[in-house]
């Protein structure tokens, strides 16, 4: 018993092994286009926001602080929630989290338990079925498909719905597809919810650096109030992955939960963090722009490239951080191609056979080096393309 380990500790698998070894082979010296994790390599998090962290910490601000974040940072998020989705908030129904992803783990914690059922459409980002898992329930996937524009078919959604189903987990801007679901969708979804009172979580940390103009959201249908949970973040869309800042904003009854869970998780994230992240919020709210921009001009450099594959298919949702390459007329898998691209063309991308089933043969492209590196790393994915297929 000393040496047990819980079967779900390896409920995620080894999803980022090429990612891991393209970083273990840079750090010994080796040129390495790092195309399979969205950070912008080439980018640093805006001035105003450092300082405000450094000027915290000279002032001694790094005492606990409240486990749900500061009332200032709450307010911020507040705010900042209320200007993307025109939902009406307030500090209460947010709570700050170590980053989306603990954001996600908190909220499963705290509706889901042994026997409960999950939904969410496939392929899904590779860290859904441990975050979900963890808390006893089972992953329940709807696969999407090229037909429906890559979501979920509302028909297929009311179909998996029955008395275990606990929540149903978008994430739209979509990782990795880049999709997103128009208004009269997400009106359909939120009726089931209402309808069977399960939750509806939706993980939005690629809003804001897509064309808000692109983007319909749920939180004006009727009765979302209350099964809505929406998951933010910094990471991408004012360059702090880093700083690891999320939050969840949900009805007030859920947010104390959530508040006992940050209790015993993880106590308060850092002042001086909190105090950079509310300068981010409130100052810096040009970046999200300037990222989208950044993002929308190596696509253009990108795509015209890609897009002379013949041998594989390359899918590009027109907006995001990633675009994507179905190898299966190559008859191998995506770990297959992600491992000898990497071998014999130094550059990394992400295999998405941690993205559920429908991921296995599909690797996924990220527009996270500069300008010149990413040209370069896309004519040797053609070139890879060509001589796998030869």
């Amino acid at each position: 018993l000393v040496n047990r380990i819980a079967p779900r500790a390896d409920a995620e698998g080894d999803p980022w092994e090429v990612h891991d070894r393209a970083i273990d082979r840079q750090a010994a010296g080796h040129d390495i286009a790092i195309l399979s994790i969205g950070q912008e390599a080439d980018e640093r998090t805006p001035d105003l926001i450092v300082d405000e962290a450094i000027n915290s910490l000279q002032a001694g601000d790094h005492h606990y602080t409240d486990v749900r974040g500061t009332a200032e940072l709450r307010d911020a998020i507040a705010q900042y929630h209320q200007t993307l989705t025109t939902q009406a908030v307030t500090r209460s129904n947010c709570t700050a989290t170590i980053g989306a992803q603990n954001a996600l783990f908190s909220v499963a914690q705290v509706l889901l338990e042994t026997g409960d059922e999950v939904i969410v459409s496939d392929p899904y980002y590779t860290t859904y079925a441990a975050t979900f898992a963890a808390s006893g329930a089972t992953l329940v996937s709807i696969k999407v498909t090229a037909q429906n524009d890559y979501k979920i078919d509302v028909t297929d959604l009311s179909n998996a719905i029955n008395s275990r189903t606990q929540a149903i987990v978008l994430n739209s801007p979509n990782n990795p597809m880049g999709t997103s679901y128009s208004l009269d969708e997400y009106e359909a979804i939120v009726k089931l919810c209402v309808k069977h009172q399960i939750w509806l979580i939706l993980d939005s940390v690629y809003l804001d650096i897509v064309d808000p103009r692109s983007i319909a959201l749920p939180h004006k249908c009727a009765g979302a109030d209350d099964i809505l949970i929406t998951i933010g973040s910094l990471s991408k869309s004012h360059r702090m992955t880093g700083w690891r800042v999320g939050w969840a904003v949900t009805p007030t009854a859920l947010a104390s939960h959530l508040s006992n869970l940050s209790l015993c998780m993880h106590y308060g994230l850092p002042a001086f963090v909190m105090k950079a992240a509310i300068a981010a919020l409130q100052q810096s709210s040009a970046t999200p722009k300037v990222v989208r921009e950044l993002l929308q001009r190596r696509r253009q450099i990108a795509a015209p490239i890609l897009s002379t594959i013949t041998a594989a298919q390359f899918i590009d949702s027109g907006q995001g951080m990633f675009m994507l390459m179905d190898v299966s007329p190559l008859s191998i898998s995506a770990r297959e191609f992600g491992l000898y691209l990497l071998d014999n063309h130094n550059i990394s991308v992400l295999p998405c056979d941690g993205f559920g089933n429908a991921g296995k043969q599909l690797v996924r492209i990220g527009l996270c080096v500069d300008d010149e590196k990413l040209e370069q790393a896309c004519y040797k994915i053609v070139q890879c393309v060509n001589e796998l297929a030869s």
